[in-house]
């Protein structure tokens, strides 16, 4: 007898229930096993099923927990707070109205949640604590989703810095940031995975703020892709030629300017060239949206606005252009 793939494999049945294998709980959810396991040792949020051998095994009533849990984090609440809004049964999608006592509750914790974080972030740079910093980036790293943790404290603090430092000089506090959070981002790209689809990231020609480069790589990454990162290129032709060569399943060219006509005729001239799609993120995306799909190019948007989301639809070809 031929063994279903464990895709299509059925969901079990214990005690008349339906209970589904981790794998297909994160499929179902888009919550990777690791962050399953950790929401269970660490915070009790799930008390899965148990088979003989230990097998967690998760019922539809789970499922739901999960997706409620991710409700509550993608609006701000820390996971470790989670449990204590779940647990009166309140889902964030039931919450007609944002006066209502819960949802005022749940958003004045988020609110006070990551203005407290963006308060310790700095005070660590101030400091020059490198240790504490190391610390702090790993605990926010845990309790919130990319997208809170970069939108909601890490950026924040990031463009803090930044614009402190122009019109007088880079200051050692932005230098010491800018630099640990680039190299944070670059030892997470370092992964390669064999059998995953590829994405080549290049930053189209002008100046870059690569941290923000970098935070867009991340979200690409977390399509369950490998990134090929290059922060600049000299031309796009031989941009052209390197993605025949390694046969990337995308190619996403990163700009926050405008671009010139001849860029863009040539931006044209690529797409014609390669059998992947050409996509283009950042503010781009929103200086000069016309005349990037009239050169044939997608447009994924900023790193925080759904990246992820897109970059899985258009690696499934359902992005619709």
């Amino acid at each position: 007898m031929t063994e279903k793939p464990a895709s299509l494999a059925p969901s079990l049945d214990l005690n008349n229930e339906d209970l589904y294998p981790i794998r297909e709980v994160s499929r179902l959810t888009g919550v990777n096993p690791v962050t399953l396991r950790a929401w269970e040792r660490r915070y009790g949020l799930l008390v899965p099923h148990r088979t003989p051998s230990g097998h967690r095994l998760y019922s539809m009533a789970d499922i739901e927990r999960v997706r409620s849990v991710m409700s509550w984090i993608e609006r701000g609440v820390a996971v470790s707070k989670v449990a204590s809004i779940i647990d009166r049964q309140v889902n964030p999608a039931t919450v007609a109205e944002p006066a209502a006592e819960v949802d005022t509750a749940a958003a004045n914790l988020a609110a006070a949640d990551l203005q407290q974080w963006r308060g310790r972030l700095i005070e660590a740079v101030n400091g020059f604590d490198l240790r504490g910093l190391d610390l702090l980036y790993g605990q926010v790293q845990g309790d919130y989703p990319l997208s809170v943790m970069f939108e909601g404290v890490v950026m924040p603090v990031w463009r803090r810095f930044r614009d402190s430092s122009e019109g007088a000089g880079v200051s050692g506090q932005w230098a010491f940031l800018d630099a640990y959070l680039r190299g944070r981002l670059f030892q997470r790209l370092s992964y390669r995975r064999s059998g995953y689809p590829s994405v080549m990231l290049a930053g189209l020609p002008g100046p870059q703020a690569e941290f923000e480069m970098l935070v867009a790589a991340t979200f690409i990454a977390a399509a369950d892709v490998d990134v090929i990162y290059l922060p600049a290129i000299p031309s796009l032709s031989e941009l052209t030629d390197m993605a025949q060569r390694c046969g990337c399943d995308v190619l996403a060219l990163y700009g926050e300017r405008a671009v010139e006509d001849d860029l863009l005729r040539q931006l044209s001239r690529m797409e014609q060239a390669l059998e992947c799609p050409v996509a283009v993120v950042g503010a781009l995306c929103e200086v000069q949206p016309t005349d990037l799909l009239r050169a044939g190019a997608l447009l994924l948007g900023e790193p925080c606005e759904g990246l992820t989301a897109k970059m899985q639809l258009l690696l499934a070809g359902r992005l619709d252009a």
